[in-house]
């Protein structure tokens, strides 16, 4: 990005590079605002809304109580949550990013300095997978699992928030992020705030953010 370019973006979106992969149809890398983007073809994967989204999401940890060591990142994209980790709250956790598609990780290597984090730990793999095989524990894990901008089922249903239960320390916490776009994922996310609280009913939370994002926040 050049400093003319980097001007420009604050009045239109510059599109520096368009491709696809085998899980998504259409993916935009921008200049929007003087930074980099990545955008789907219907939602932004890193650093724009969802980047905003989980800086307002983190603030509701209270860091100085709590000693992380160990986060676990489902839905890596380009690398906005590590990066908010790292440069922002100035944290130096151990990450395990887990994300499906390569293409995204390249494009999170060419673009964002996904690479420039001695302490993340890329997987590629489908989320699914890793939590029914990995026997490791964390104190933060945070789920961004999207197809387009509606979350794939299994990752809405009570066997997976099993799963989540199982991997966080006893002093752990959970966010996960969905999107209440109209009527029927309003409706949804009633029934999945319904479904976690019978999991974790100790503490069971939503917030909005971004008009849309729902972000439920869980501990056991």
């Amino acid at each position: 990005m050049n400093n003319f370019q980097k001007y420009l973006s604050y009045f239109y979106r510059i599109v520096v590079e368009k491709t696809t992969s085998a899980y998504n149809p259409g993916l935009i890398v921008a200049i929007q605002d003087g930074k980099y983007v990545l955008n789907s073809k219907n939602a932004n994967y890193s650093f724009a809304s969802l980047h905003r989204v989980f800086q307002q999401a983190l603030a509701k940890i209270e860091w100085s109580k709590k000693s992380i060591n160990s986060v676990l990142v489902l839905g890596c994209g380009a690398g906005s949550i590590p990066a908010i980790i790292y440069n922002e709250l100035n944290l130096k956790p151990k990450i395990d990013a887990i994300e499906i598609d390569e293409k995204v990780i390249e494009l999170g290597n060419k673009y964002f300095g996904l690479g420039q984090y001695p302490n993340l730990n890329i997987i590629i793999t489908d989320a699914s997978n890793f939590v029914k095989t990995t026997n490791k524990k964390y104190d933060l894990i945070l789920v961004d699992l999207f197809k387009g901008i509606n979350v794939p089922d299994k990752f809405l249903a009570p066997p997976f928030f099993e799963l989540l239960k199982n991997l966080v320390t006893n002093d752990g916490e959970i966010l996960i992020n969905f999107v209440a776009y109209n009527y029927e994922t309003k409706q949804q996310e009633k029934e999945i705030g319904e479904k976690l609280i019978k999991i974790f009913p100790t503490h069971t939370k939503v917030y909005q953010f971004e008009y849309m994002n729902r972000i439920f926040h869980l501990k056991k």
